[in-house]
């Protein structure tokens, strides 16, 4: 990737179209991601330094936040936005939209508002009309523990986020002919969960990606036989990860491919600080192409990346 100073960069993003080769919407074959916040994107000088922190890497796309709610996608007009994912776009980068469903801050939508439901298609919509070459979903659930309680029935809830996942590759999926895919916890590769209402299964059969959060931190003591998973995380991701996977990639039902999310945020299994190194990232990808996945993309809620995780030993100068 080319370097360019930041003051042609604030112009490019804000002011001035930008030419370049032609884009490829079509995934690559095997997305390389990290996860960026809105301000990350919508301020010049941060998107600055972590398309630096980028370069000579082998991350080929973005996953980024987008507002839900039907109004300007980054908090801007529609073509600084334009700009934004023109600039990336000829950086390189496949780029993929992050909607936040059904989780409202302290509150929740109620995942069977059939309004919500044509906000959230609506927001897919203009996202992909501005340049998203994907939209990816999260949050599409009843609350979990410590979460605000529903009124839905349990033995409802499944049914209700199928239908909408059902919604969605109606009006999105098959309207627009685009890329979509869906995070769903990390437990469903293991059984369902009716509480939350998601089933690995019903995921598959609706999106182009399932995208799994089978975070090392995330799994109990005990989980796979370890007392804090966190150490594990080869093990922890291949072992939840080939569970699920093998009693679904062959179901005649399934349209997906598998992407997962990787931790690279600082955290064990009992909530205390662990530092997730380098070594730990990496452990997680080779999981993941040990599973059968066709991408990856790191999460850290700070967009903080340690560029070393992100080049492969093999690559790296002496």
């Amino acid at each position: 990737m080319t370097t360019k100073c930041t003051a042609l960069i604030i112009a490019t993003l804000f002011c001035l179209p930008l030419m370049g080769e032609e884009h490829d919407p079509n995934p690559p074959s095997i997305v390389k991601a990290v996860y960026l916040t809105v301000t990350s994107v919508s301020n010049s000088d941060k998107l600055s330094g972590i398309l630096k922190n980028l370069e000579g890497t082998e991350i080929n796309a973005l996953i980024i936040d987008i507002r839900s709610n039907g109004q300007n996608v980054l908090f801007m007009e529609n073509e600084k936005v334009k700009n934004i994912l023109n600039h990336l776009h000829s950086k390189g980068f496949y780029l993929i939209a992050r909607i936040v469903v059904f989780n409202a801050g302290k509150s929740w939508y109620d995942p069977g508002n059939k309004n919500r439901w044509r906000v959230v298609a609506d927001s897919s919509l203009l996202a992909l009309s501005l340049g998203f070459d994907e939209i990816n979903y999260d949050y599409v659930r009843y609350g979990s523990v410590n979460e605000p309680k529903s009124n839905t029935p349990v033995s409802e809830r499944r049914g209700v986020i199928k239908s909408f996942f059902e919604f969605l590759r109606e009006e999105v999926g098959n309207k627009t002919g685009k890329p979509i895919s869906v995070d769903i916890f990390g437990i469903t590769f293991l059984k369902p969960s009716n509480t939350i209402g998601q089933a690995l299964e019903d995921a598959a059969e609706n999106f182009d990606y399932v995208m799994p959060m089978p975070y090392p931190s995330h799994w109990s003591q005990g989980s796979f036989g370890f007392e804090n998973p966190a150490h594990h995380p080869y093990d922890v991701v291949y072992k939840s990860l080939i569970s699920g996977w093998n009693k679904t990639k062959d179901n005649p039902a399934t349209r997906a491919k598998l992407r997962t999310w990787v931790q690279a945020f600082n955290l064990d299994s009992h909530y205390r600080y662990y530092k997730y190194s380098e070594e730990h990232i990496r452990a997680q990808i080779n999981a993941c192409y040990d599973a059968g996945c066709v991408g990856w993309a790191l999460w850290n809620p700070n967009n903080r990346y340690d560029r070393e995780s992100l080049i492969p030993k093999e690559r790296r100068s002496p």
